[in-house]
């Protein structure tokens, strides 16, 4: 059994893309995905990045790509009431049952209600109704996801995240190596299965170049 570290939020429709795939991928390579939902919003700040949904002409492009994406996967996408949104209650969700039987498709069903239904996963009812639809306990749902282990458990998976070089979701990681976004989970695949090679010492010579110039505005200046 292959476990790779699999970081995701839910405000993102490519970690949702990801979900999709994540059990495929699994049956055919004996992956156990190791769930660590981080707070993407947390991630762009510590980078010094505006996610897409807050470039009106990333925007755009992120919403044609992916009805593109969505098709050729052939997923249903809707889309939620409103992009961005608060995914910090549904992320806490993940962080409850990560560990548990289901976690996978828990989270599959999660994104699902977001971005495959419409539905809006700030509300509470909502998150209630999908994890009870999982078999899971929903009673007494939004006051557990008020414990502070369980906050504290978020930022640790956040900071984690942060301290491996993540930067966006979704996020892979084996043997060392980051893959990020839903369109590499192939090259995941590949490397592997073997047919990939590892970047190795070429990799670290171009992460030795210096940077040869600098935009003025630009918030982390190069030498």
């Amino acid at each position: 059994m292959i476990q790779v570290p699999f970081y995701f939020d839910f405000i993102s429709p490519y970690s949702w893309l990801a979900l999709t795939q994540a059990p495929k991928m699994s049956a055919r390579l004996g992956i156990r995905w190791e769930l660590r939902p981080v707070v993407y919003a947390k991630l762009l700040e510590a980078h010094g990045l505006l996610g897409p949904g807050e470039v009106p002409a990333k925007r755009k492009a992120m919403f044609a790509d992916l009805l593109r994406c969505s098709h050729l996967l052939g997923q249903p996408f809707s889309g939620p009431p409103a992009h961005p949104f608060r995914s910090l209650q549904a992320l806490r969700i993940a962080c409850l049952f990560r560990k548990q039987d289901g976690a996978l498709d828990l989270c599959l069903a999660l994104a699902n209600a977001a971005w495959a239904e419409g539905r809006d996963l700030t509300d509470m009812a909502v998150l209630a109704e999908v994890v009870a639809a999982q078999g899971l306990l929903a009673e007494g749902l939004e006051e557990r996801l008020q414990e502070p282990d369980l906050k504290a458990d978020l930022r640790a998976l956040t900071d984690g995240a942060l301290a491996a070089g993540v930067f966006g979701v979704p996020t892979f990681l084996h043997d060392g190596e980051l893959f990020w976004g839903h369109d590499r989970m192939e090259h995941l695949e590949k490397r592997i299965t073997g047919d990939l090679p590892p970047a190795g010492e070429q990799l670290k010579e171009l992460q030795r170049l210096r940077r040869g110039t600098d935009r003025p505005s630009l918030p982390v200046k190069g030498k």
